[in-house]
């Protein structure tokens, strides 16, 4: 069976770094492009979809909040491709604090490696995550006993979501919860388990992430529809 190419956009890097960055991608089986500026890369996104953007930071012609932007406009074509940012020396820090602002990974351009598509590739078998601020009731099993808690989201995805809160609850620990939907009376409920604490440095939030193990009856497909909803 033959594999399925991805095609990738590379936009805003100095010839040099496309050529190691299109040798490593194709070795993946991307196909890659290459745009000179955010604008020439925004004029082909406009008509043509990419699974994935690399793109410099900072670009050559214009802010990437403001490419970002763009690129997750409702009705770009790109709005729910992976994005790696590329930072220029000295740039870490600014790059990294767009992450969930329009970018998903952020490397520094000095430490390119092997492993550059293979970290593009988990990127794209993760679903799309979706902002969205709802107030979550937590019931939470701990090794003393239940907690109850009120907290709030900060994005959520098929899989699961982030949770604001100052409670470090271990990886492994299982909650039940109740998640508020805009414009719904009812709570979506079902169970969760925690996979992982944000890192304060690159998500600039206090919480942890969980995956849905299960749901209540009939609030599964209710939670598809808010998803589908927040796609558009």
């Amino acid at each position: 069976m033959d594999a399925v190419q991805r095609s990738t956009l590379v936009v805003g890097i100095e010839p040099k770094v496309f050529e190691k960055v299109s040798k490593m991608l194709k070795v993946d089986d991307f196909l890659s492009d290459s745009s000179e500026t955010g604008k020439v890369a925004l004029e082909s996104i406009s008509f043509l979809p990419f699974d994935a953007i690399v793109a410099a930071f900072p670009l050559p012609d214009m802010p990437v909040s403001q490419f970002l932007d763009a690129l997750r406009a409702k009705d770009s074509p790109c709005r729910q491709s992976a994005v790696i940012l590329l930072a220029a020396p000295g740039t870490l820090a600014d790059a990294e604090a767009l992450l969930g602002k329009g970018a998903n990974r952020v490397l520094s351009v000095e430490e390119l490696d092997d492993d550059f598509a293979h970290e593009l590739s988990r990127l794209l078998e993760v679903p799309p995550r979706f902002p969205m601020r709802a107030v979550s009731r937590l019931k939470v099993q701990l090794s003393w006993g239940t907690s109850h808690t009120m907290c709030q989201t900060e994005n959520i995805s098929a899989h699961g979501m982030l949770i604001k809160t100052d409670h470090p609850y271990p990886v492994g620990t299982q909650m039940a919860f109740e998640l508020a939907v805009p414009g719904d009376a009812e709570p979506v409920r079902g169970y969760a388990v925690v996979v992982r604490q944000t890192q304060k440095k690159r998500e600039r939030a206090s919480g942890v992430g969980v995956r849905f193990s299960s749901f209540e009856s009939g609030d599964k497909k209710r939670f598809e529809a808010l998803l589908q909803k927040l796609a558009k």
